[in-house]
């Protein structure tokens, strides 16, 4: 039987050895000792006699605008348990213990190419307008004066399982001087601070708006959607899993995104471009 529970340190090196077996990569065990005792991210596995065959990570971020976003970061199961439903129950762990952080909302990127992913998701109650993201990342590079503000723009520095990083948010809707300020500091935070990137994720038909400068300099990384849940989704997986117990998944499954009406992909659009451009 498999177990879904919450990540202690001593899962630190069965979390690393699924991030080899899925990506072939390796963790920042640090990152991943940390995500197990602070309240501003969580960890969570699943375990099989004593093996941990899959995990969740997941970490708080608060715009400008003070918005309290549990970003859904990773979910990963071994390659050779995925298709039983693991993903989906981790995806739904992560989102009970989330909506006891009085966050806003649940959000997830996922690969435009990853349909397993965008399944477990769906079956989950997230759900996303198909609207298409690029991932857009530029190198670290030291100024000479300390990095300023930009007004409209989100710097968030984040700490994933994989690497440390920050994350613009707002660039496309500023004037192209405010995009190059924005990149400049951002470019320069990451550089003093010893990170590896600085990312953002722009819409492909928003792309056009980035000063030539800017777009540049940047690598695209690849392309993505937003998956949500809406704020009343959250609420309402926080009640069940109340009513229900602890460690039994709500049963509360939205539509795919395919299955919805017209009328509700408009709805839909509506509330993820307000609530994920920091």
């Amino acid at each position: 039987m498999t177990v879904v529970r919450n990540a202690t340190p001593a899962d630190v090196e069965g979390v690393a050895a699924v991030v080899r077996d899925v990506w072939a990569r390796e963790i920042l065990p640090e990152v991943c000792r940390a995500q197990t005792e602070d309240d501003t991210s969580g960890l969570w596995v699943a375990v099989e006699e004593g093996h941990v065959v899959g995990f969740a990570s997941a970490f708080l971020t608060v715009n400008e605008a003070q918005d309290r976003r549990w970003e859904l970061d990773l979910v990963a199961v071994t390659p050779a348990l995925q298709g039983q439903g693991l993903g989906e129950r981790l995806i739904r762990r992560a989102c009970q213990d989330g909506a006891q952080r009085d966050i806003a909302l649940v959000r997830a990127l996922v690969r435009v190419g990853n349909v397993a992913s965008q399944k477990a998701f769906g079956r989950a109650g997230f759900m996303t307008d198909r609207r298409v993201y690029h991932l857009l990342q530029w190198s670290p590079r030291p100024a000479r004066t300390p990095a300023a503000a930009v007004d409209g723009v989100s710097l968030l520095p984040v700490d994933t399982l994989v690497y440390r990083g920050l994350w613009i948010e707002g660039l496309e809707d500023v004037s192209p001087i405010r995009q190059s300020s924005a990149v400049a500091a951002a470019r320069s935070i990451i550089a003093r601070g010893g990170r590896l990137t600085a990312g953002a994720l722009v819409a492909a038909d928003r792309e056009h708006l980035l000063a030539a400068g800017v777009r540049s300099r940047a690598e695209t990384i690849g392309a993505y959607y937003w998956f949500v849940t809406p704020i009343s989704a959250a609420g309402t997986q926080r009640q069940t899993m109340l009513r229900h117990g602890p460690g039994q998944c709500p049963q509360r499954v939205v539509d795919f995104p395919h299955q919805l009406t017209e009328r509700q992909h408009e709805d839909l659009r509506s509330h993820i471009r307000s609530r994920v451009s920091g």
